[in-house]
């Protein structure tokens, strides 16, 4: 392809690009669809990704560190407290029991005379045959002997609790979720990090763990209703309610050099179904805030303020140099430090009208002030709305406009 065909392709390009990305027609006006304002009800949402997890959830493991001799039971069993789930090798702490037990034994062998000897004293000390010393001797004994077997009965105690936990039985009633190893595996005990060695989960009390970004987390408070989609039952939603909001965040990479601050956020399913597993991801909606037939607009059809063309000193609304000095035209903007606009259908012309905005749904905002319900204002496109259009522009509408919006561009809220 020689110079002159690639220069007349680059110029054919630049025309089709001008002619799509122009809103203008031959006659000067502004090409626009529009919509007629009407009440709807909105929902502000705070969207998160988590997974399921139980409400209560036991990890058992082992004290010591010793091998598996038996598994009773295999993942997914459902169990009752008290069942019996696994042992452990148990030769050692047994012999160490019966040690400690004959320890008691003799211990209250050495406090039995010890106490007969001290009676004998004391019939000897009150008839004067024996001296202050001698008693305080006797006394001394007998107190030893009893502190001994006190410390034999203590480590007997403890060395038959430490045998009794390597049968490892069910607390509670639940499904086993997790085992870890097979019979004749060394099991990892100890007070530090010991290996877990089964799970034992309440699968009818399911929670979602969700990780909330800092922008967000004001929004939320306890006991807002939630909505949660499982990844494992496509299309079907299931009801949840905030039950924790941490005040401690926690950060991550986010896969960048840039931190990522959030907060995890606890939500109780309030409906759970058979074959609902522990880890299954989660998508939650959260519903921050609610409003019932307010006034809305599609948010493609805010904008920011821009100066008129159009030089009219009869204009309802002053260019944005004169913004500030006309007081009485939007009295709802007063103070307000962002301003925002839509513009309105006036004859065959748009109106530039400040708006006051409130809570934002899926396709809409909240209208606090500026519109009234049953005025037509343009919702696209999207050139005209963020470039073309300024107050007092000559307009077109396109026809079907309003049908087009409601079909494709403004999906109801859920509660309509």
């Amino acid at each position: 392809m020689n110079n002159k065909m690639k220069a007349g392709l680059g110029v054919l390009v630049l025309c089709l690009g001008a002619y799509f990305m122009s809103s203008s027609n031959d006659d000067g006006s502004i090409e626009v669809s529009t919509m007629k304002l009407e009440r709807k009800n909105l929902e502000s949402k705070v969207v998160a990704d988590g997974v399921l997890t139980p409400e209560t959830e036991v990890k058992l493991s082992a004290n010591n560190t010793t091998y598996i001799t038996d598994i009773a039971v295999k993942e997914g069993d459902f169990v009752q407290k008290g069942d019996f789930l696994m042992s452990l090798d148990d030769r050692q702490q047994k012999a160490a029991t019966q040690a400690s037990k004959a320890g008691v034994e003799a211990a209250k062998v050495s406090l039995n005379n010890a106490n007969i000897k001290k009676s004998r004293q004391e019939e000897l000390y009150r008839d004067g045959l024996i001296s202050d010393q001698d008693m305080e001797n006797i006394n001394s004994s007998y107190a030893s002997a009893l502190s001994s077997f006190n410390a034999s009965e203590a480590r007997y105690i403890q060395d038959e609790d430490a045998l009794s936990k390597l049968r490892l039985i069910a607390p509670q009633d639940g499904t086993i979720t997790f085992i870890d190893g097979e019979v004749g595996d060394l099991a990892q005990g100890g007070m530090f990090n010991p290996s877990v060695l089964l799970k034992l989960s309440d699968l009818s009390k399911m929670e979602v763990y969700v990780n909330v970004n800092e922008n967000d987390i004001a929004d939320i408070s306890i006991n807002d209703i939630a909505m949660v989609e499982v990844d494992a039952y496509q299309d079907q939603i299931f009801k949840g309610v905030v039950k924790e909001v941490a005040y401690a965040s926690s950060t991550s990479s986010g896969g960048s050099q840039q931190q990522v601050t959030n907060f995890q956020v606890k939500i109780q399913m309030l409906e759970v179904v058979d074959g609902m597993r522990p880890g299954m991801s989660a998508t939650v909606e959260i519903i921050t805030e609610e409003r019932n037939q307010t006034l809305s607009i599609p948010i493609q059809s805010l904008t920011t303020p821009r100066e008129s063309k159009v030089k009219n000193p009869e204009s309802k609304v002053s260019v944005t140099v004169g913004m500030e000095d006309k007081k009485d035209q939007n009295k709802n903007q007063r103070g307000k430090k962002s301003r925002t606009v839509v513009f309105v259908i006036n004859g065959a012309t748009v109106e530039q009208r400040f708006v006051e905005v409130g809570i934002v749904g899926d396709r809409d905002y909240e209208v606090l002030s500026g519109l009234e319900e049953g005025e037509e204002i343009v919702t696209g496109g999207f050139v005209a709305i963020s470039r073309d259009l300024y107050d007092g522009a000559p307009v077109t509408i396109k026809e079907k406009s309003e049908k087009n919006y409601k079909r494709g561009g403004g999906r109801p809220s859920s509660n309509n």
